[in-house]
């Protein structure tokens, strides 16, 4: 929200038939003062019938004649415009501009509706809250939280106030009305923080989810106190109190990590030994495959040795043989069976028994030579495998050995690994039973969260609309300010007590003096809280109207309530032309204000002499 004021310019009454009676305002401090039954109390009923109250308009004699009445403004930018409505009462026209001494073309006019309607912009009461920047807010009516939506009518008493009503025995901020109390109280209270009602919920619909609250727990409640009896008959049959658990869990933990240390040592010493004895058992493959190997040779070469004899023995039989031939007489070849006279012996055949003979020692002697590197070999092939057969039987001995360890390290690990899971199982039950008190211990926090619940949902809405002290004190402190400089008399101890809605000061409640004080005190918070809004840049209509604020001067009750032989007349009126030249403060007096301001204010003055300067607000 911001400071966004409105300034009235003029006010006329019209009639075909009679001269307009009309009156000029100007910005800051404008004052009409005269004497009684010249129209200054009816200037008041007459800008409050054109800001929206309900016709038809107060009947005085001199109006007589008057059909129409007309009401200058003037916004914070400047502009200008003119609402023209029937004495009697009805809707407005507004026209653009200063219409205040012509005669507006009604053709060119816009309708405004005099009963407002949130939302509508076609009314005059939210035609107005939309320039000082309060439209679509909401205040609240009653102790249900029921609200309603503002309209400029609940702001127009707080800025005009007239004769009766700034002299009345209660709050300035209330109407009088009981059953208006709350809402009177909600419209100070959105002049003063901005903030409106229209997030409040009805007591109705808040008791209706508080029912719904209250039920939902209440069958959650019964729901835990259920699962907490069953979790407790389990505990109870367990015969363990969370202490022991815990204790017993702890020493099953220590067992456990002991256990474990033991178990990972005896892992990695198994470890060792088997991966030695895979090791073992490769190089047997390797030695089992090479004597096989062996094995395999030798049979070869033990065939192989017998066709070496069976060669030399062939070949022996041809060497003696064909030394047989070289020693007989000579016959026909028995081969080609030449005569021995015609064979020629020099010359070589495949008859040549020598040749052949020769050729069978040569081969002989290959093939023993052959039978010799054999039998080498085979000799060779024999030591090493006797002496793979000795490695192995000493790998063999060597793996039983690895076994037999293997088997006295499994033996005990397999009982330690059934002790461990032993342990394992019984921490788990530990912790399994310390889980059913933390779940109970859980949905006891919930059944206390949910009692809390139900039981705020018991609460009734209080019809305390929401002020904080420190802003009520600030709004105190600055009427107080005012009342100072008015030199109002003892105005040192100013606070705002709640229960009247009203001020309080030096200890004495402001309705309970003379009625001429409490116009001037009325005064001063009227004026106080347009000033609090314009400093705090909050929303105000931005202009007051009051009418006789001085009584104490000319109308005291007592002796304690005149301010005759003070200075607060003069004091009143140059704090208000000093301070308010850029708001706008009308007064109606019977006195004149002292000669020192007349120069910086707007003064009318009614004679109620015909022969001697204005006679009243209408012509004689």
């Amino acid at each position: 929200m911001t400071w966004n004021p409105l300034q009235l310019r003029g006010l006329s009454f019209n009639s075909s038939g009679r001269s307009p009676a009309s009156l000029e305002f100007q910005g800051g401090l404008n004052v009409i003062c005269g004497a009684s039954d010249t129209g200054k109390s009816f200037i008041v009923d007459a800008i409050d019938f054109l800001l929206g109250a309900k016709g038809p308009l107060r009947d005085i004699p001199e109006r007589a004649g008057y059909d129409q009445v007309k009401l200058v403004l003037q916004t914070a930018s400047n502009e200008i415009f003119t609402l023209l409505r029937s004495t009697g009462g009805a809707d407005f026209r507004r026209f653009e501009g200063d219409w205040l001494s012509d005669t507006p073309n009604i053709e060119v006019s816009t309708i405004l509706r005099q009963q407002h309607a949130h939302g509508k912009l076609d009314t005059l009461s939210t035609y107005l809250l939309s320039i000082i920047n309060l439209a679509e807010k909401y205040v609240r009516t009653n102790q249900q939280g029921n609200t309603i939506s503002l309209s400029f009518r609940k702001l127009a008493r707080l800025i005009l106030v007239r004769e009766s009503d700034i002299t009345k025995e209660i709050s300035p901020i209330l109407s009088g009305q009981y059953a208006d109390r709350t809402k009177d109280y909600s419209v100070f209270k959105l002049l003063l923080t901005g903030v409106d009602d229209s997030a409040l919920v009805t007591l109705a619909e808040t008791r209706n989810e508080m029912a719904v609250t209250r039920q939902n727990n209440n069958a959650k409640i019964e729901f835990i106190d259920e699962m907490v009896e069953e979790l407790q008959t389990e505990i109870n049959n367990l015969g363990i109190n969370r202490t022991a658990a815990e204790d017993r869990l702890s020493q099953l933990q220590e067992y456990s990590d002991t256990q474990q240390e033991i178990l990972d040592q005896t892992q990695r010493e198994l470890d060792i030994k088997q991966d030695h004895r895979y090791e073992i058992r490769r190089q047997l493959d390797r030695l089992s495959a090479r004597i096989n190997e062996i094995y395999g040779l030798l049979s070869r070469f033990e065939l192989l040795k017998e066709h070496y004899q069976i060669d030399i023995e062939r070949l022996s039989a041809i060497e003696e043989s064909g030394s047989l031939f070289v020693y007989l007489e000579q016959t026909p070849c028995p081969l080609c069976g030449v005569m021995p006279d015609e064979q020629h012996q020099v010359e070589a055949c495949d008859g040549d028994v020598e040749s052949v003979i020769r050729a069978a020692i040569a081969e002989i002697a290959k093939v023993e030579k052959l039978a010799v590197e054999l039998d080498q070999t085979t000799s060779d092939l024999s030591i090493e495998s006797e002496s793979l057969i000795t490695q192995e039987e000493q790998l063999e001995t060597d793996l039983q050995l690895l076994n037999q360890e293997i088997q006295e390290i499994t033996a005990p690990l397999k009982d330690a690994q059934n002790t461990f899971s032993e342990i394992v199982k019984q921490s788990s039950e530990m912790e399994r039973i310390i889980g059913l008190f933390d779940r109970i211990k859980q949905l006891q926090d919930k059944k206390a969260t949910l009692c809390v619940e139900t039981e705020e949902s018991t609460i009734v809405v209080s019809s305390h609309v929401d002020l904080s002290k420190s802003l009520l004190d600030a709004f105190a402190e600055k009427v107080q300010n005012i009342l100072q400089a008015w030199n109002f008399p003892n105005p040192n101890r100013v606070y705002f007590d709640d229960s009247s809605k009203d001020l309080v000061i030096n200890g004495q409640p402001r309705t309970s003096r003379g009625k001429g004080l409490r116009a001037i005190t009325h005064a001063a918070m009227t004026i106080g809280l347009m000033e609090f809004c314009k400093e705090k840049n909050l929303s105000h209509p931005g202009f007051v109207v009051l009418d006789s604020p001085l009584l104490a001067y000319y109308k005291p009750e007592s002796s304690e309530d005149s301010l005759q032989g003070s200075d607060l007349k003069v004091r009143f009126y140059e704090y208000l032309a000093t301070n308010h030249s850029d708001s706008q403060i009308i007064i109606l007096e019977n006195e004149h204000p002292p000669s020192d301001v007349i120069e910086r204010i707007t003064l009318t003055v009614f004679t109620k002499n015909p022969n001697e300067g204005r006679y009243g607000f209408f012509p004689l």
